[in-house]
């Protein structure tokens, strides 16, 4: 065997050694999710994310075709904590979940509106404050959205409506007073629990007591 044809070897082995062990992980996703777990105080359910591993690896996270993060799911843990802004600094997120977290409170934070591709909202069972966001009527992929067992309060934003992909949305089990909108289906009984059929939802209004 000759000598260049040995080095080249040697380079092509080098080449596939790097590429195994390279991220698939886009880093600014990697760098996102580590702000996300410092924010959160680093909770139980997260706490193997290692900066040094693949972060498409880590436990309740999932990426897509890209290697770009798609899914951020953090349940049942004792998290402290607001919902850190920078889950809207991952830019193709199609689902979030944070769930079951009694001690999440806070508001749902404005940089949510960033997440373009966002299919799935769901923030139930923790101790989330302040009105059900406007601003999700920006996020025209929402499929679904569920909002239910926390302290929200206020009305519902009637341009929720408007969600051209919209087939679920629960918000039961809050604080929500005033004039809301009730989607007009028979096999539903609670006025804020809701589930759209077809692209183009049918509603009405009325008054809860408060």
């Amino acid at each position: 065997m000759g000598k260049t044809t040995t080095l080249l070897l040697l380079l092509f082995a080098l080449l596939f050694t790097t590429s195994l062990s390279k991220d698939l992980c886009h880093k600014d996703d990697k760098n996102t999710l580590l702000k996300i777990k410092k924010a959160m105080n680093n909770p139980y359910t997260i706490i193997s994310w290692d900066p040094k591993d693949d972060c498409c690896t880590w436990v309740s996270v999932e990426c897509g075709n890209a290697n770009r993060v798609t899914s951020l799911d953090i349940s049942d843990d004792d998290v402290s904590a607001q919902i850190p802004p920078e889950v809207g600094d991952l830019p193709y997120l199609q689902y979030l979940t944070l769930r079951k977290l009694p001690n999440l409170t806070g508001e749902i934070p404005p940089t949510i509106a960033k997440l373009k591709y966002l299919k799935s909202l769901w923030l139930s069972w923790n101790s989330l404050t302040g009105p059900v966001p406007e601003f999700l009527s920006q996020l025209k992929n929402l499929e679904y959205i569920n909002l239910s067992f926390n302290k929200l309060s206020g009305s519902i934003p009637g341009s929720l409506s408007l969600l051209p992909k919209l087939d679920f949305l629960e918000l039961s089990r809050n604080k929500i007073t005033g004039l809301v909108f009730k989607l007009l289906t028979p096999e539903h009984n609670s006025v804020l629990s809701f589930n759209f059929e077809g692209s183009v939802p049918l509603w009405t209004q009325m008054s809860l007591p408060v």
